[in-house]
């Protein structure tokens, strides 16, 4: 008897709830664009850099790094290589010319704030000469409060990011 009790409520409930219209209101689609994305390009050079020990950084103001992008954001970093963009952090070992083995690793890695940016060379020896590490032109992909939501993208891609907000190369 419980059992069919359990069963009227429930098919009451359903009926009741299909009667019931749920209205979205939606306004007109805007242009395509990327009001709350863009990116920009810079060098990071080692001219510029502050060497402290194992660390070779370059600090940045970038006002567009607000408290929102900082909160709910991303800030994404690509460097140029080879003729493709590829996403930091990046890691590499450096092999030695007498082994096949690797003698230490250098990374390019990246630190944001409320309007600032920091790109730096890590390495895991103070034995390399930050001068024979290479200049890199990056690209900083900044986006004002995370726009994804349960969507799945791979923002390691810079081909996908650029495709997915429009930007310019």
């Amino acid at each position: 008897m419980k059992r069919f009790s359990t069963i009227a409520a429930l098919s009451f409930v359903l009926l009741f709830m299909s009667g019931c219209v749920i209205e979205e209101s939606v306004g007109p689609e805007g242009p395509p664009g990327n009001a709350n994305v863009f990116s920009l390009n810079f060098e990071f050079s080692m001219i510029d850099a502050t060497i402290n020990g194992t660390v070779a950084s370059v600090q940045y103001d970038v006002p567009d790094i607000t408290p929102l992008v900082v909160d709910e954001g991303a800030v994404l970093l690509f460097f140029r290589d080879q003729g493709t963009w590829t996403a930091m952090p990046y890691t590499f070992g450096v092999e030695s010319p007498d082994l096949p083995a690797v003698d230490y690793t250098v990374g390019l890695n990246y630190g944001f704030d409320d309007g600032f940016l920091e790109v730096f060379y890590e390495t895991s020896t103070e034995a390399v000469n930050f001068a024979s590490l290479p200049d890199r032109t990056i690209k900083a992909v900044i986006i004002d409060g995370f726009v994804f939501g349960k969507r799945s993208v791979d923002l390691t891609d810079w081909n996908v990011v650029k495709a997915l907000y429009n930007l310019k190369d």
